[in-house]
């Protein structure tokens, strides 16, 4: 294409939507004026005819000192390398790539998910991921790559999201691929436990084709997941109330005293008292229950009750890529996933109503008798989703800017079962009307069994994105070129969920429009390679602002903006401040309302384990929250150590009403939201709303840092002999989170919940203070090993009582891969059946370490053993993988 001067037209005025966002349409005024007002034609950068896919070439110059002479110096820049400059926090070559013993791309960054964990916004967000320096459309269209197929995988700061459209508190991975590659891949998979159980398979098939700009892939995956019951680990759950029980409870209607002829025969008030043992057909007396008055019974049956739940899932998935023209390429992608997931909740329970004047019923009044029935199947829940997704992609050049227009279609419909108990309306018929040989405290016959309630819950979410990108460079000042990125996002989302609990349907429906303008620019302040302001070295500054358009909610905005200094070339100091205003997810407004039997929970106000009910959906009355950011980090990457790069990042974030859900009782929670906890007449914990909630304040400071070390192991062979990086390499990485403050004031007038010191909002303690963790890794000739270690620091839960505050140990385990690529061994090199053959065993939590939680009393409350923690324990995988 022909050269082109970087000249922009002037855009046109836009009006300020509000006061407060004003920075925001200023910063677009500014990065969009004309070029030429700001540069003369002597310092116009040029870019020389080139395909989509060649290297972008930049034109500097410099004059001697002595001024007389001018000095032309060229740079080219890789057609697969992310926009600005900035240097990446870690690099991943192909031969440390096979290090880490994976099979996709998929895996690569589920493997390295420590070095792309970001500490900003909503901790756990996942990296944004390009793809030779691109946008993609969705994960799909990279996770099946096979590992071969990466020539290096590089990890830049939240900064770099900001180039492409995204917020600044999600990390950029970028996958860079080889230029030419063919293959059909088969894998095939298996894990169990050491304990028993849990096994899970996996059979995997694809094609994958690269060549220039052109890339097919197709793939399909299936796994399935075993069950594992509580009695394959030998634990009992705890009851779900005093009243439950193989035998039968039986109680007054009222809460009150069941009969008074019982009471004076105990010589106290009997409110609840156990079924006795009695032959089949026996008619019970008063004097019969004395022996389990204000006793009842208690029991659990632990094969009715799932750790784990059986899973099924299948997916299918393809992508095509191309250069359709000159300098555009564009790519699509459509998949498939189909899930189900099925558990048990406990026995089949039911409450029968036994008349005063029934045969076998010695009581003056009407009595309810709770029974477990465990001649008939477990309460199961099972869930079944589908999910399709279709997206595409173009990407261009235009003189020396890019463009990138990514649209997307996702629709996901996911329908949940959930029984609750017996409909024991027969039988409660049976009884009323005094049926011959309906005897209640014997086994009851099956027949009378067979119906169950059930609560249903089915959503259906349909979202439609499109989003534009535009990049480049507006102008130059002494210091270099400034640059910008303008991306409008726009995106339709409809949610409609549907449930029927306790036979009253409820229908919910939420439709959310969203526009978005997000513009960003980077403009250098000093370059001490240009003689600009030399003794700072390099010092670029960023401004950026977003504004949002979303239906119920209004305007929301952002605006933030930060500073790089780069003293000497291995140093940087980044720095950001980012305000946004962030609304509530659709499925947190309207996702349905279902009811979960037999959950087990610690009620921290009673000090025991009970099981409840749960309440999960959405909430439509959540707000916006408002967050508030600042980041300062440190990179190093020293020459005298080749190979090494540490990052150190600080974060303090402060987010006005957080939403979150609240599945723990404390006091401190059950004070805030007293309409979220259910108790019995007995003080017993009943039913938990787990649907979200606005808290107050949340305030969060952190500091968490990476350190990489990468070396060649020998030199790398010659020829043929050398693909791959047969000359070997090893690894290490180090991350580690220090939580400086970690706080939750869920309430005005409330005292904040500390969860680095005894406050909860979950189920298993507060947050750990420190988690460490340390990959290593090497590969030579054909064989790999891969260790990893995890370290969390302990947690704990402070109730009002020493007694009834919860202690979880610190927890530290270790994973272990071997792996031998058949065909690179010295001995199988020139056997075709061992050419891409990869055989590979895996040992997770080596140890079999779990956490360990007792009460103050040194006593581990029941449904907290450590199988309820972590199920599986330690595992051993397997697996084969052949690619032709």
């Amino acid at each position: 294409m022909p050269d082109h001067d970087l000249k922009t037209p002037a855009a046109p005025a836009r009006p300020g939507l509000r006061p407060a966002l004003g920075l925001v349409w200023g910063l677009g005024s500014l990065l969009s004026a004309p070029s030429a007002l700001a540069q003369t034609a002597a310092n116009t950068l040029t870019t020389p005819s080139a395909t989509q896919n060649s290297a972008t070439t930049v034109t500097t110059s410099t004059t001697s000192i002595n001024g007389g002479e001018k000095i032309e110096v060229k740079a080219h820049k890789p057609a697969s390398a992310v926009l600005g400059d900035a240097k990446p926090i870690m690099q991943i070559q192909a031969d440390e790539i096979r290090s880490y013993g994976v099979d996709t791309a998929a895996d690569l960054l589920t493997a390295i998910a420590p070095e792309t964990r970001s500490g900003r916004g909503a901790t756990g967000n996942t990296p944004v991921v390009l793809l030779n320096g691109k946008r993609i459309s969705g994960m799909q269209e990279v996770n099946d790559l096979p590992f071969e197929a990466i020539a290096r995988v590089e990890i830049f700061t939240e900064e770099e999201a900001l180039r492409y459209g995204y917020p600044a508190d999600e990390r950029v991975v970028n996958i860079i691929t080889v230029k030419h590659f063919r293959a059909v891949r088969m894998r095939a998979y298996g894990s169990t436990s050491t304990d028993g159980g849990g096994d899970d398979g996996v059979l995997g098939a694809s094609f994958t084709k690269l060549s220039g700009e052109r890339r097919i892939n197709l793939s399909a995956r299936y796994e399935a997941q075993a069950r594992l019951l509580d009695s394959d680990r030998g634990v009992t759950p705890p009851s779900a109330s005093s009243l439950y029980s193989n035998a039968g409870n039986v109680t007054s209607t009222d809460g009150g005293s069941l009969d008074p002829a019982l009471d004076a025969l105990v010589g106290q008030s009997v409110t609840s008292a156990g079924v006795p043992s009695l032959a089949s057909g026996q008619i019970p007396t008063l004097q019969d229950f004395t022996t389990y008055a204000n006793a009842p019974h208690v029991s659990s049956d632990a094969s009715d009750y799932s750790l784990q739940p059986r899973t099924h899932e299948l997916n299918l998935n393809g992508v095509y890529a191309d250069q359709i023209f000159k300098d555009v390429s564009a790519s699509f992608n459509a998949s498939y996933t189909h899930s189900n997931s099925e558990s048990l909740q406990g026995p089949a329970r039911g409450i029968l109503t036994l008349p005063s004047g029934s045969l076998y019923s010695p009581f003056s009044q009407d009595t309810l008798l709770y029974r477990d029935y465990t001649n008939v199947s477990a309460l199961q829940q099972r869930s079944h989703t589908d999910s399709v997704h279709a997206g595409l992609n173009f990407n261009g050049d235009v003189g020396n800017w890019k463009w990138n227009s990514t649209g997307s279609f996702d629709r996901s419909t996911t329908a949940t079962n959930s029984q609750t108990g017996l409909d024991l309306s027969a039988a409660q018929t049976a009884l009323t009307e005094g049926l011959v040989g309906f005897d209640p405290f014997s086994e009851v016959d099956r027949s009378w069994l067979n119906s169950r309630l059930v609560n249903q819950g089915h959503t259906t979410g349909t979202t439609g994105k499109i989003s534009g990108l535009v990049s480049g460079s507006l102008f130059s000042l002494p210091a270099g070129d400034v640059s910008t990125s303008i991306a409008p996002t726009g995106t339709l989302t409809e949610q409609n969920a549907t449930s029927i609990s306790q036979g009253k349907l409820q229908r919910t429906h939420i439709s959310r429009d969203v526009g978005t303008l997000q513009i960003n620019g980077d403009i250098p302040i000093a370059n001490a390679r240009k003689h600009v302001l030399s003794f700072l070295g390099k010092l670029d500054a960023n401004v950026n602002g977003a504004v949002s358009q979303v239906s119920h909610f209004g305007t929301l905005g952002t605006i933030g903006g930060g500073v790089t200094w780069e003293p000497v070339s291995w140093v940087q100091f980044p720095f950001s401040v980012t305000d946004r205003t962030e609304a509530p997810s659709a499925t947190s407004l309207v996702a349905p309302q279902i009811e979960t039997p037999n959950v087990t929970t610690y009620d921290y106000v009673t000090g025991r384990s009970v099981q409840v009910t749960t309440i999960s959906g959405g909430n439509r009355n959540l707000r916006a929250a408002d967050r508030h950011e600042i980041s300062i980090g440190t990179i190093l990457s020293p020459a005298f150590l080749e190979g090494a790069r540490l990052h150190v990042n600080y974060v303090r974030d402060r987010n006005h009403n957080p939403v979150m859900s609240l599945p723990t009782a404390t006091a401190a929670i059950e004070e805030a939201f007293p309409d979220r906890y259910q108790r019995n007449s007995d003080g017993i914990l009943d039913v938990v709303d787990i649907r979200p909630v606005n808290a107050l304040m949340e305030k969060r400071n952190e500091w968490n840092a990476t350190f990489s070390f990468s070396r060649p192991l020998g030199k790398k062979p010659e020829g043929k002999g050398g693909k791959h990086g047969a000359g070997g390499r090893y690894y290490i990485v180090l991350t580690q989170v220090w939580r400086l403050k970690d706080t939750v004031q869920l309430r005005s007038g409330l005292a904040p919940i500390d969860l680095l010191n005894g406050g909860t909002i979950g189920g298993t303690g507060g947050q750990p203070r420190h988690e460490v963790e340390l990959q290593g890794g090497v590969f030579k000739n054909g064989l790999g090993f891969r260790l990893v270690t995890k370290w969390q620091s302990a947690t704990s839960t402070l109730a009002s009582t020493h007694a009834n505050s919860l202690f979880f140990s610190d927890l530290a385990t270790v994973d272990m891969t071997a792996f031998a690529d058949l065909g690179e061994i010295p001995r199988w090199q020139n056997r075709n059946w061992a050419k891409n053959f990869r055989v590979m065993v895996s040992v997770s939590n080596l140890f079999n370490s779990r956490i360990r939680a007792r009460n103050g009393s040194g006593i581990t409350p029941a449904g907290y053993e450590p199988a309820f923690l972590d199920p599986l324990g330690r595992t051993i995988s397997f697996s084969i993988r052949k690619s032709v």
